[in-house]
């Protein structure tokens, strides 16, 4: 009898093992995969200044969104580019924003492939689509709200009439064919051509520099000068024959 007491409670054991263990395998098979169960993400704005200033409204900035680790910019000719966080070549990193935390690195690279038609890299322009217009739509896809309004603010103003009928020609284009961030604001006018120039005769006959208008008189007076440089010889000498006659 101790024998069968033994036996049951083995068997009892046994199918009680088996019952926790189908048991804990619904469990997990119920539960999400384990990456979605991962901590979140922080997204960040990376804020550079890109002149010297103590901004009170407004200000000169360049701005990228940093996601684990790598931070994503507009720029014109390479559209959305990459590089590492706080690193921009063109500025001096001023401050990080914390814009939320998302779930999974896939959620950004979804919400940037959406935005690549839209930001490429002829489709830049740096008072009508910049850096920071990308970056605004970025946070917008991602947690549905803007960056704050004082890094965009100079741009929003120059889009604004009639102050934009104010900007120079290659600023006003705002889309294809618009300037690249590496390009001046303000283009340099050639110089312009000096007034006189070249050579000419003087009143001795000697050929001397700073002609132009100038020198072409000059030439043309010293022509009319009799030979041996009188100017007033044959003049004279007709009026003494009109006398005698």
């Amino acid at each position: 009898s101790s024998d069968l007491r033994n036996k049951r409670t083995r068997i009892f054991h046994t199918h009680t093992h088996l019952i926790l263990l189908v048991h804990q395998l619904r469990r997990r098979a119920s539960q999400p995969p384990r990456e979605s169960r991962a901590m979140p993400i922080e997204v960040l704005l990376n804020v550079y200044d890109l002149i010297q200033q103590t901004p009170i409204c407004c200000g000169f900035f360049h701005t990228g969104i940093e996601i684990f680790g790598v931070e994503y910019y507009f720029a014109g000719g390479g559209g959305i580019c990459d590089c590492e966080p706080k690193c921009a070549a063109d500025g001096r990193f001023r401050q990080s924003i914390l814009l939320g935390s998302i779930a999974s690195t896939s959620v950004a690279r979804s919400a940037m492939d959406a935005l690549r038609s839209e930001f490429h890299g002829n489709a830049y322009s740096l008072i009508f689509k910049n850096c920071n217009d990308f970056s605004s739509a970025l946070s917008r896809a991602l947690f549905g709200k803007d960056i704050p309004g004082y890094i965009n603010r100079l741009a929003r103003l120059g889009r604004a009439w009639p102050i934009r009928l104010c900007l120079p020609r290659h600023l006003q284009a705002g889309g294809d064919g618009a300037r690249s961030p590496r390009d001046p604001l303000l283009r340099n006018s050639a110089p312009p051509a000096p007034l006189f120039q070249g050579q000419g005769q003087s009143l001795r006959g000697s050929s001397e520099g700073g002609g132009g208008l100038l020198g072409n008189l000059a030439g043309r007076f010293s022509n009319r000068l009799a030979p041996g440089g009188q100017a007033g010889g044959s003049g004279e000498h007709d009026g003494e024959a009109r006398r005698s006659e």
